[in-house]
């Protein structure tokens, strides 16, 4: 049986799509043809009028009547409606009506105001221009009829055409402009030629005579650069006699040295140092000088610059060419071609001071191709360090243009020193320390020295001026155990405190104030107290919460009491440079970084990317708005050796012991220090109150932790140290494998009894 096929539902749908495209075009063409013969016709009613029939007569009459002149342009709109209708451009019929209307409405209104001027014209706007001028000039007026006409031919010309007048405006504008500015350098051109022509016929009797020579045409001599170099009679001093170091304290082996002598103390002597081995000569000399300076100045010409090399300081790292721009010339021209200019001068790296402060110049410090190593004793016999009136002066080293560099601790008043590894921390820390050591007595400064690492400020062991608030004097050493160097920070901070209750009950402001008060009255002095921890990243990471709080503590308010912090660190990342530390730090000294990013943590702007390491430094003032370039002093391990030798032998640390008790407390603080029914402490730095605050706390919660106390006692720092005791007394332990606190209740119990005993027995103790 055959099968029979049934013709598919899609073929029946396209014969369908095909049927109508075909009738819908051959329906466009029709009515393209019609409406164009139309507007032909109309075309030759409107223009030619011959032979027209009476239809074309009519058509015409009418139309005049209506627009009058204007009603010639009638049949040219509807053309280019018709063309722009088929090219499939979104152009409707109401676009077209309303262009059209328009524009023809607006020339019938020109045409009737024309023929208002004019009286006797035939010039004819129509019934629609007489009709739409009468309304307007009533109103406005003839001259805003006028007005209005021309804005009505602007609106219908950008509907129909789109024309649009403002950029048309503006590049007449701009064409305007450019003619302009074409005849004016035309003009000055034909001024200048004028000019030269009227010279020459005025030198021309004197150019005729052989030894007549224009000055214009002469070379002149352009002016060499001035070169800045330090005085020679204060860069390098001549050996100076000093007097014979001290003699050791005579002491058999094992004997214990004696506390030192203030009296006879004496400051170590410059022959403990080693000569300096510049040779006189800082920096290159005149002929590398005025060959690098040409160079510079050739490079900035093949750029388009104009600039000139008007000063040089040689330092001696570093050499700094001061550039001076002719106006016009932006900054920001110059320092974009710095790779550049390294390039040319074969440097390692170019760093731009822009502007020099002080001076119309921009700065380019240049690596010098020998650089030279300032040591620490050059800096130290200089007058400009020994007439410092500061009582704990710094020798930091030189500036980019050699002259000495120096500061004070007393002005930092806090210091940040961050740097990448084998950049010279370590040396400008040693720096810091050994300029102290030679100018301040061990009963004026005192050094609380912590060092994670054990290497680096071990050296100063058993110095008479070693400090450590927690331990006596017999006992003192350099911290080296992160959990002892928080103790010591919490003590400081009491120390620091027990400080200005004294320093209340004198009515001084400072320690200087105190100082002077202090010897009118025959009371005790108080000693400089200079922290330094050499690499405060190890602390932070072992015990950032509590040490965090004594740094912020001491950073914030221990300046007037004499307490001065030090903060050395290798790795400057804002996790262990934090906001609130940064902030109390105000003076910072930027040694070479990795990245920029580590700069801006430290200066808050980059240029530590740019240093050349090995002591190259910035140092940025508690009062600079710019970093100064400064190339460190360079101390070795012999000379600190020596020193502390030197002092080591005149006796061992020596510092009164002074109980701290914590503030409000049932005991008080009287001028000169005598403190008066003072609470009892356990001897870790809390006091019982504190303890029997915590063991009732304890008690009455059943359980502890740091949350607990610290919601207590309103001190993260107070809440560890309290956490810590109790675990250290056996109250509280932790069983391994677990992170719960163990509590032994009936301990908790008897010895809460105890110090409630001991507490009220002081309390009733009249004070003596």
């Amino acid at each position: 049986m055959a099968r029979t096929y049934k013709p598919r539902k899609n073929a029946r749908k396209k014969t369908k799509t095909n049927t109508r495209r075909t009738s819908f075009n051959l329906l466009g063409a029709s009515f393209f043809i019609f409406s164009f013969g139309l507007l032909l016709w109309l075309f030759w009613v409107q223009w030619i009028g011959v032979a027209t029939g009476q239809t074309g007569k009519m058509v015409n009459t009418a139309l005049f009547d209506i627009f009058g002149h204007s009603s010639y342009l009638l049949p040219l709109f509807l053309l280019y409606g018709l063309i722009r209708f088929f090219q499939k451009k979104q152009f409707g019929y109401f676009t077209l009506f309303l262009g059209t209307l328009i524009t023809i409405s607006a020339l019938s209104l020109e045409c009737s105001f024309l023929n208002s001027i004019f009286t006797a014209s035939s010039i004819s706007g129509g019934i629609v221009g007489a009709w739409i001028f009468g309304a307007i000039s009533s109103v406005i007026g003839k001259a805003g009829g006028f007005i209005l006409g021309i804005a009505l031919m602007l609106l219908g010309s950008y509907i129909l055409f789109e024309i649009k007048w403002l950029d048309a405006f503006t590049h007449f504008i701009e064409f305007v402009k450019r003619d302009y500015h074409s005849w004016m350098d035309a003009r000055m051109e034909l001024k200048t030629k004028i000019e030269e022509a009227e010279k020459k016929d005025r030198d021309k009797d004197f150019s005729k005579l052989k030894w007549y020579k224009d000055p214009a045409e002469e070379p002149q001599e352009k002016a060499k650069p001035k070169i800045m170099r330090p005085v020679a009679e204060t860069l390098f001093q001549p050996k100076v006699e000093q007097k014979s170091p001290v003699k050791p304290i005579n002491k058999e082996e094992g004997d214990d040295l004696k506390s030192f002598d203030k009296d006879n103390f004496q400051l170590p002597s410059l022959d403990l140092l080693s000569e300096p081995q510049n040779g006189g000569v800082l920096g290159p000399t005149d002929e590398e000088i005025e060959q690098a300076t040409a160079n510079l100045e050739r490079t900035l010409k093949s750029f388009n610059i104009k600039a000139s090399v008007t000063g040089v300081s040689p330092g001696p790292v570093v050499t700094r060419y001061e550039i001076k721009p002719d106006p016009g010339v932006k900054i920001s021209t110059i320092v974009a071609i710095s790779n550049d200019i390294a390039l040319a001068m074969k440097a390692r790296g170019i760093r731009v001071e822009a502007p020099i402060p002080g001076k119309d110049a921009i700065g380019f410090e240049i690596p010098n191709e020998r650089p030279l190593m300032v040591s620490i004793r050059e800096i130290l016999q200089d007058p400009v360090f020994k007439n410092s009136h500061a009582k704990l002066p710094v020798a930091l080293g030189r500036h980019a243009d050699g002259l000495p560099a120096t500061t004070s601790i007393e002005s930092m008043p806090h210091c940040l020193i961050a740097g990448a590894t084998n950049s010279g921390k370590s040396i400008c820390i040693h720096t810091l320390i050994m300029s102290i050591l030679y100018t301040a007595k061990p009963d004026e400064v005192k050094f609380l020295l912590i060092d994670p690492k054990r290497l680096e400020l071990t050296f100063y062991e058993d110095i008479p001026h070693l400090y450590d608030p927690k331990t006596s004097c017999e006992e003192v050493s350099v911290v080296t155990n992160p959990r002892g160097a928080v103790k010591s920070l919490q003590m400081l901070v009491k120390e620091m405190e027990r400080r200005y209750h004294i320093f209340e009950a004198a009515k001084v402001k400072n320690i200087d104030g105190y100082n002077r008060w202090a010897e009118k009255n025959n009371e005790e002095k108080c000693f400089y107290v200079v922290v330094i921890i050499d690499e405060l990243a190890d602390l932070i990471l072992q015990v950032k919460s509590t040490v965090e709080d004594s740094i912020q503590r001491l950073a914030q308010m221990a300046r007037a009491v004499g307490i001065h912090l030090i903060l050395s660190t290798q790795r400057p990342s804002v996790n262990v440079i934090t906001g609130v530390i940064k902030a109390n730090l105000p003076s910072r000294i930027a040694l070479q970084v990795p990245s920029k990013t580590d700069s801006r943590v430290i200066l808050d702007m980059p240029g530590g990317e740019s240093l050349l390491g090995k002591g190259d430094m910035l140092f940025l003032g508690i009062s600079d708005q710019k970093p100064h370039r400064v190339q460190g002093a360079y101390v070795s391990e012999e000379e600190i050796t020596k020193v502390a030798d030197f002092l080591r032998a005149q006796g061992k640390p020596d510092y009164p012991e002074v109980e701290t008790p914590e503030l409000g407390g049932a005991g008080t603080i009287q001028a000169g220090g005598t403190i008066t029914a003072q609470r009892p402490e356990d001897g870790l730095g809390t006091s019982s109150e504190e303890l029997i605050q915590a063991l009732t706390l304890v008690s009455q919660r059943k359980r502890v932790s740091q949350d607990l106390l610290k919601a207590h006692f309103g001190s993260s720092a107070r809440a560890t140290n309290i956490l810590s005791i109790l675990e250290m007394k056996g109250f509280i332990s932790k069983p391994e494998g677990s992170n719960r606190w163990t509590i032994n209740f009936e301990q908790v119990e008897y010895e809460l009894e105890e110090l409630k005993q001991k507490v009220a027995s002081v309390t009733s103790t009249p004070a003596g």
